[in-house]
């Protein structure tokens, strides 16, 4: 028996003090949380909500600014509501993020004790998931005081299931992506000797190329990371690439798995499927997507693709076998639904994305 005591973080609503934000987009709530006795400070981002529930991972991020947390919890959160929709979920979305470079299991106690009050006190269930930084072990720490986490991996029945790791069904659902835009832009039934550039080789990168690899893609690969580099490359016979030349290879796909805002530079692919959240700079207007669409470059819109991890999470327990096929069928269902309008009415594809989510979250 846990004899610790109980964490009493101060959780205050700040909404009203976001609205002015230019990523603020009908948020429900925002809320940030402070801990002076484990030094954690979070803001809980609650873009929407369904049947009560708002689901999205916490991420870890040693952020610049104020400006720089808050941007960059805004759009994930309003991301998540998206992915929801598309992914059939009955979930709003959210997203929390700790301002911290290597958060304490105090910390993460704290965080899920904030996640408690705000369901006592505000009537709002926030379920938390890994994302950026967050291990399984602070997860499981942050459960210690909520019961609205997600991402454990389960006890071992004989039979593999879903939870824990998010990563392998992230990356499954960006290769379901990635196929069903090869069969539309390259006619060809297959990966093999399709050439993907991966930007990124963290988990869902790494798992990325595995698929890839299996399936007879060529490989080019780049992170800051070198160390990930030489796995990929031993393991998948990838080829190394510059950090610096990865965006804009002449290849027939690129695959972003890093970090977002990448689109705005130049890009070569006829094909753009990646994992990374918000990918566009300006994702409120959807700029980027409408150049690389007069540009004659597929965009696989981000929070399609990479619905996999949250589809995982939310079908906690059930057979992995079982997941991953749901993963795959649902993403290419979506994908070339997308495909298909974008092509009929001539509009880029996360614009049509976009319409489909609010039409399916309504």
């Amino acid at each position: 028996m846990d004899t610790t005591q109980s964490p009493q973080p101060i959780v205050t609503d700040i909404t009203e003090t976001l609205k002015t934000h230019s990523e603020f987009s009908r948020h429900e709530k925002v809320f940030g949380v402070q801990d002076d006795a484990s030094g954690l400070k979070a803001r809980i981002f609650i873009h929407s909500v369904v049947e009560g529930r708002a689901l999205g991972g916490c991420r870890r991020w040693a952020y610049e600014s104020d400006e720089a947390w808050s941007a960059d919890g805004l759009r994930l959160s309003r991301g998540m509501t998206r992915k929801s929709a598309v992914a059939g979920l009955p979930l709003g979305g959210a997203k929390a993020a700790i301002n911290h470079s290597a958060p304490t299991k105090e910390m993460m106690r704290a965080f899920g004790k904030a996640i408690d009050m705000i369901e006592t006190q505000y009537g709002i269930t926030y379920i938390t998931a890994e994302d950026v930084g967050i291990t399984e072990e602070l997860l499981i720490e942050a459960r210690r005081e909520t019961k609205n986490v997600r991402g454990i991996a389960p006890v071992e029945s004989g039979v593999p299931l879903a939870g824990g790791d998010p990563g392998p069904f992230t990356a499954y659902g960006v290769y379901a992506g990635m196929v069903a835009a090869v069969k539309r832009k390259m006619k060809r039934d297959t990966m093999k000797d399709v050439r993907v550039a991966v930007q990124g080789l963290g988990d869902v990168g790494y798992y990325l190329c595995g698929f890839l690899a299996e399936a007879g893609a060529k490989l080019y690969v780049a992170d800051l990371d070198k160390k990930r580099v030489a796995r990929v490359v031993k393991e998948f016979g990838a080829v190394s690439v510059s950090p610096d030349d990865i965006v804009g290879m002449d290849v027939d796909v690129f695959a972003p798995c890093a970090m977002g805002g990448v689109l705005a530079q130049p890009i070569k692919a006829p094909i753009v499927a990646g994992s990374a959240n918000n990918q566009q700079q300006d994702e409120m207007n959807n700029r980027e997507s409408e150049i690389l669409f007069k540009n004659g470059i597929l965009y696989a819109p981000d929070y399609v693709v990479n619905s996999g991890g949250l589809i995982s999470v939310f079908y906690e327990g059930e057979p992995t076998a079982d997941i991953m096929n749901m993963i795959f069928d649902q993403v290419s269902l979506t994908m070339n639904r997308i495909m298909a309008l974008s092509e009929q009415e001539s509009i880029d594809t996360a614009t049509i994305s976009d319409a489909l989510s609010r039409k399916m979250l309504a």
